[in-house]
């Protein structure tokens, strides 16, 4: 097992030639892959196969139960899109529970591999890690009022210091989810319905640029507070909430941030087709980092708008070839941030068209801007905060890897879908990166405690390089996803002039090289 888990050493140490000795990576990194998923396939259908006709059964009653009826609503719903917690409830229907009680079980196991470390603090070689992510929904509902917990336990195997890892990554045994609700759909006789969480929760607002619940990382954002909803239960909704985000510890249970409040409001509409969104406005009074200007006060106003993308061809009309849509959405901040007035925004374009052919191909083109202050010695600062936001679905892969966030960016490109079947999607997409500012830091680029990596001078530009990502999912059966996916970062010449500054800039040995990055997950929900 050391072997299996052991890293290449700097070949100027070794003396061993770099071709042999990337050779022997690949090599490495092909048998870690083929056991992972030979251990993945036989840890998913041994226990599947020995409970076949039990699983067979239930499945067949949770069909009875969600799909020939109505699905029946759950409390966070109004809080998070419907797709993060919408499956069929087969442990349920297999423990024969009434409809009053809220019973869900998933687990994802994941592999994941990177190639040459990059952020400061990082050590000299590759980062391979097993996360596992487990979670439970267990609520209880009488009337209009629900009573609903849901745990979480995420934790790694095979990190060792100098990985990428800590609160990011490992959470072991704690609530993420304990709120009482209230839901009135006629209040007052006016037919707006009112739905009231106080509580520890999960918050969504549009597309999470801002923020989100966590999809791919192995850890989840979660706040205590309170959320307010009225709306007319069909396409708009007024909300509001005031929350105390939660500080995660990895090995006793996480409590809310001391001295850091967020709030927001929203109106949501999806009233017209060719126009949906939110206008929005979110606050921030962070305090929690106790060293000298290191508080945020933030204030952040924004706006989207978006056309959903057909997913089906029954969703085109007779005769229809093609389908524009598109996703555009900006934000603009202000307040003081690490001592200095701030002013700071970000904006997100994507335009697609979807064919109505086979495989459903849809192409988009997609750019990306959020500021970062020009003269980090200056008075003041410009580098956008992406507050509680999820980075994944415009910018890549995150958790072990994630180089690129909404903060001091400038990205463009593209990206091509397709649905070769019903249970199988497919992407790839190809981007080019550059900070926004070339004097300011790379957002997220070290460890805790560390500094992100930054040439004040300027000198080293702001090209970060282009980055090419294919991912392919597969729905092995009603319970079961297969993902897997592979990200090529060419480094930008950024890199190369960080290696000329002293000590490197805080890059680690090899950081300048290109990077690899490859993941397989399977993910169960009963």
């Amino acid at each position: 097992m050391a072997q299996w888990i052991s890293k290449t050493k700097n070949h100027a140490l070794t003396g061993i030639p770099e071709k042999h000795t990337s050779a022997q990576n690949i090599m490495k990194l092909k048998s870690k892959t083929l056991l992972v998923l030979l251990l993945t396939i036989f840890i998913t259908k041994q226990p599947l196969a020995s409970a076949r006709p039990t699983l067979e059964a239930a499945a067949q009653r949770a069909k009875e139960t969600f799909h020939s009826k109505e699905w029946r609503e759950v409390p966070d719903e109004a809080l998070v899109r419907a797709n993060r917690i919408k499956w069929n409830r087969i442990a349920k229907a297999a423990l024969n529970l009434p409809d009053w009680v809220e019973f869900g079980l998933s687990q994802r196991t994941r592999f994941e591999f990177v190639s040459n470390n990059w952020r400061t603090g990082q050590r000299n070689a590759d980062n391979t890690q097993l996360p596992l992510q487990s979670r439970v929904r267990l609520g209880i509902n009488r009337g209009p009022y629900w009573v609903l917990f849901e745990g979480q336990d995420s934790r790694t195997h095979f990190a060792q210091a100098g990985d990428f890892a800590g609160r990011e990554v490992a959470n072991k045994f704690d609530i993420l989810q304990l709120f009482g609700s209230a839901t009135f759909k006629n209040v007052f006789g006016t037919e707006l319905r009112t739905d009231l969480h106080f509580g520890r929760m999960t918050l969504e607002l549009g597309a999470a640029r801002l923020i989100g619940r966590n999809d791919f990382p192995n850890t989840t954002n979660n706040f205590d507070g309170g959320h307010l909803s009225i709306g007319n239960n069909k396409d708009w909704r007024v909300r509001a909430f005031l929350t105390a985000p939660v500080n995660r510890k990895n090995d006793e249970l996480d409590d809310a941030r001391n001295r850091t409040l967020f709030w927001g409001t929203a109106f949501e509409s999806t009233q017209n087709k060719w126009a949906s969104g939110e206008i929005y406005y979110l606050g921030l009074s962070d305090e929690f980092d106790r060293q000298s200007n290191r508080a945020k006060h933030l204030h952040t106003t924004g706006a989207r708008i978006v056309k959903k993308d057909i997913r089906q061809r029954s969703d085109f009309e007779s005769e229809q070839t093609g389908e524009l849509d598109y996703d555009l959405e900006g934000a603009a901040q202000v307040g003081d941030r690490h001592g200095k007035d701030h002013f700071a925004w970000m904006a997100f374009a994507r335009l697609a068209y979807t064919l109505n052919q086979p495989w459903i191909p849809r192409l988009a083109g997609e750019f990306v801007y959020a500021s970062g202050t020009r003269n980090p010695d200056g008075d003041q600062s410009a580098t956008f905060d992406r507050l509680f936001g999820l980075r994944r679905p415009d910018l890549g892969h995150t958790s072990l890897f994630g180089p690129f966030s909404h903060s001091n960016l400038i990205k463009v490109g593209w990206r091509l879908t397709a649905l070769p079947r019903d249970d199988f999607r497919i992407f790839i997409k190809h981007h080019l990166n550059w900070l926004a500012e070339k004097r300011d830091a790379l957002s997220g680029s070290a460890l805790p405690g560390f500094s992100n990596l930054q040439d004040k001078t300027g000198s080293s530009g702001s090209f970060l390089g282009h980055d090419i990502e294919l991912v392919g999912r597969y729905r092995i059966r009603e319970t079961t996803d297969l993902e897997a996916g592979y990200q090529h970062w060419f480094k930008g010449s950024f890199f190369d002039g960080l290696t000329q500054l002293a000590n490197r800039g805080g890059l680690p040995i090899n950081g300048e090289k290109d990077t690899n990055y490859f993941f397989v997950q399977t993910t169960v929900r009963f």
